[in-house]
């Protein structure tokens, strides 16, 4: 094997963690291995070893990642602007920090879930923040009077069912996703429901 070309620390991690996203993607957290991610990073395994200590290491700080990526994605809502167009902006965000990267909808939804109790674990947290997150948003909402009376929080599970089930299927049955028409759909089902 060549030597890797050399980089400051942050740069070494970042590529391992590029690669190891990438892996996780394409084969899934129990067929990839250690040795796939030197391979596609082109590092060696004590390089790899430098930074994680085992494989299930380096997947934890992969999903931190994109929880990390999917969170930034939604920012605050200036109530002192049309607060509509800010919550199509938020959902826009969201999609495209999901979709992106084809792979972030089978490392959150699909390989987190089943490796063991700290990868359920890891998701349950990023569930309740991101829910925790919407619920605040719905109930200031309430209290300025542009969302509807209800349970905030059965609120906000649904809209993270709405957002979640479209991107996880896309990826499911190999499908691209529209993420424009994601948002245009989301955003009407919040404005006007479904039924008439």
């Amino acid at each position: 094997m060549a030597r890797a070309i050399p980089l400051d620390p942050d740069e070494r991690r970042a590529q391992l963690l590029a690669a190891a996203r990438q892996v996780f993607a394409e084969r899934g957290y129990h067929r990839a291995s250690v040795q796939d991610i030197i391979t596609a990073a082109g590092v060696a395994r004590g390089t790899f070893y430098n930074y994680f200590e085992s494989k299930r290491a380096a997947f934890r700080a992969v999903l931190e990642g994109v929880m990390d990526s999917v969170a930034e994605a939604v920012q605050p809502i200036d109530v002192a602007q049309s607060i509509p167009p800010q919550v199509e902006d938020n959902l826009d965000r969201l999609i495209v920090s999901l979709t992106e990267h084809g792979d972030v909808a089978r490392v959150l939804f699909a390989e987190a879930a089943g490796i063991d109790e700290e990868g359920g674990a890891a998701l349950r947290s990023f569930y309740r923040a991101a829910t925790e997150r919407i619920h605040t948003a719905l109930t200031l909402g309430q209290a300025l009077g542009v969302v509807r009376p209800g349970d905030p929080l059965m609120m906000a599970r649904l809209i993270l069912g709405m957002v979640r089930e479209p991107v996880f299927q896309s990826w499911l049955y190999g499908e691209d996703l529209d993420s424009r028409e994601l948002v245009q759909e989301l955003a009407l089902t919040l404005k006007g429901g479904i039924l008439c």
